[in-house]
């Protein structure tokens, strides 16, 4: 459980860093919109904002830290990864499989449950926010989209990129979207 507080730690850490230039950012606009800030939809747009980044400093941390100076290194490496395979799982399930099989209880915590539970808000937060993604077919295929963004960046950033981590994100953000489904009819307005 130590390496799921850790992430947890990290994530609310730069939570708590975005938030002060959120809270600046939005009040700005705002004010240059000449809007008045409804309270309820205010917090969930910060919740839904830190949240990205939290996931963001979670998942695309460079390991080792990457450098950005020299684009065309980059795309060479990562074009080397994907024709060795160096890091990357394509196979859907082999991933689940080896953890289930072969992971200590911690493993599976942090990489199945966690790839579940991590993306529950990307399928709950955008359908309370915008009601063009209050359907399945809207709300779904955002998550899934999110989540094949991150592992396609991961290659560039040295990161492993696995198929399983799309389904299991995908999965999380429609048992998000389901939760926001039981919600009552007023928290929806």
């Amino acid at each position: 459980m130590s390496a799921v507080t850790h992430h947890l730690g990290a994530m609310s850490g730069a939570m708590l860093l975005a938030l002060p230039l959120w809270l600046l950012l939005r009040t700005l606009w705002l004010l240059r919109a000449e809007k008045a800030p409804r309270r309820g939809r205010e917090l969930l747009l910060a919740l839904f904002v830190l949240f990205l980044l939290g996931l963001a400093s979670q998942t695309l941390g460079g390991h080792p830290p990457v450098d950005f100076t020299d684009p065309r290194a980059l795309l060479a490496r990562a074009l080397q990864r994907w024709e060795n395979r160096a890091g990357i799982n394509l196979t859907p399930g082999a991933t689940v499989r080896a953890m289930m099989e072969k992971g200590s209880r911690g493993q599976k915590i942090l990489n199945l449950a966690g790839n579940v539970l991590i993306f529950l808000p990307m399928g709950f937060l955008p359908p309370l926010l915008w009601k063009r993604l209050r359907h399945l077919w809207s709300a779904v295929p955002l998550c899934a989209g999110a989540s094949l963004l991150i592992e396609c960046l991961q290659l560039f950033l040295g990161r492993s990129v696995d198929v399983d981590d799309l389904i299991l994100n995908t999965l999380g953000g429609l048992l998000g979207y389901l939760l926001f489904c039981l919600l009552p009819r007023k928290w929806k307005q």
